[in-house]
């Protein structure tokens, strides 16, 4: 699971009229979605400013390309940015947390209204791990299950064990820095 978040999007959102916010929006979904997608993630929903991605498959394989879009995500904001800054709007940051496990996919909802969707720890660790950005100041942060599958490749920055709010269980988490490229990638 990869979640994805703007960072200080409330606030630009309440400085901005609102078809200001719906087009830059749109822009950013564009260009971030492609990207997932090029990795072979299935976009899940968008959650307001948030993205919810799912890689279903071999575990490792889906981590390794969760992990990877995750970089290119940050490469393909920075053009935007730049992009952005030329045209005097306000550049956006995201934050994205990534998490390995199991899922179950399904409709969910009332009666007479359902989404399909993912359910499950992981998806609820990979939120919490996104919102945890802020306070180690970094762009992507990966839980153990998740390093643990792709620890040969990725370049990390341990930031310790925490326990995560509504979770019993402490985990390992990692800021993601890198990818060392093999032939096995893609």
């Amino acid at each position: 699971m990869l979640f994805a978040d703007i960072e200080g999007f409330t606030a630009m959102a309440e400085r901005l009229p609102p078809k200001a916010v719906v087009a830059l929006l749109n822009e950013y979904f564009e260009a971030m979605t492609r990207v997932v997608m090029a990795f072979g993630g299935a976009l899940d929903k968008y959650i307001g400013d948030a993205m919810l991605v799912v890689w279903e498959g071999e575990p490792a394989h889906g981590a390794a390309q969760a992990a990877q879009a995750a970089l290119a995500m940050h490469h393909e904001l920075s053009a935007l940015q730049q992009k952005w800054l030329l045209e005097g709007k306000l550049p956006l940051k995201n934050r994205i947390g990534i998490s390995s496990g199991r899922v179950v996919v399904g409709q969910i909802g009332a009666s007479i209204r359902q989404e399909r969707t993912v359910i499950g720890d992981a998806v609820n660790t990979a939120a919490r791990l996104e919102a945890l950005n802020k306070e180690y100041f970094t762009d992507v942060i990966l839980s153990q299950s998740t390093y643990d599958l792709i620890a040969r490749q990725a370049v990390v920055r341990p930031l310790g064990i925490v326990t995560l709010k509504g979770r019993l269980e402490p985990l390992g988490i990692y800021a993601l820095i890198a990818w060392k490229e093999s032939s096995d990638d893609r």
